[in-house]
């Protein structure tokens, strides 16, 4: 029985996840929020899982994996960040959200169009959106300069050329 349209499903589900987030991350439920963000993080991991397992990587599941992840790991992090964290700054981590936005999606472009390696180049955004989000648990205990500066450190790794380890290997035979 063919299930390709499994690791899709599952790609939809971290999309879903995201966009769900960013809706409690607007009504003030941050913790809500960042559950959502590591579920999306879960699905993330299963859909490219299941695409190597059952080979049926393709284009259209790569460009729909980048969609969500800039939606589950770019928006929704640096949304949480800012209500959550920043609104003693709100300017200036307005400014930073955005660019992190910014580079999430450069990193990710630059992702579509390279030939697969056994490294990533630049800090992949589903690790720096899951770093970004699990920093709002500390809102008591870290000045949002400290935050701002993680955000912009964050943001330079992802476009950086970097190698950082992927996941991949783990699941590929040779």
């Amino acid at each position: 029985m063919k299930c390709k349209w499994i690791p899709s499903l599952c790609t939809v589900c971290n999309l879903g996840a995201g966009a769900v987030s960013l809706l409690y991350t607007i009504q003030g439920h941050y913790r809500i929020a960042l559950i959502l963000i590591a579920f999306a993080a879960f699905f993330d991991v299963l859909d490219g899982l299941l695409a190597r397992l059952m080979h049926c990587t393709s284009e259209f599941g790569k460009q729909l994996d980048s969609l969500a992840d800039l939606i589950s790991f770019g928006a929704a992090p640096a949304f949480l960040i800012l209500l959550n964290n920043l609104d003693a700054i709100p300017q200036l981590g307005a400014v930073m959200a955005i660019i992190f936005l910014v580079c999430g999606a450069l990193r990710l472009a630059r992702f579509n169009i390279t030939v697969s390696s056994p490294t990533f180049t630049g800090m992949p955004i589903t690790a720096a959106g899951t770093i970004l989000a699990l920093m709002s648990l500390l809102s008591q205990h870290v000045q949002p300069f400290v935050i701002v500066t993680l955000m912009g450190v964050l943001s330079l790794l992802m476009i950086s050329r970097v190698p950082f380890p992927s996941l991949k290997n783990i699941t590929t035979r040779k």
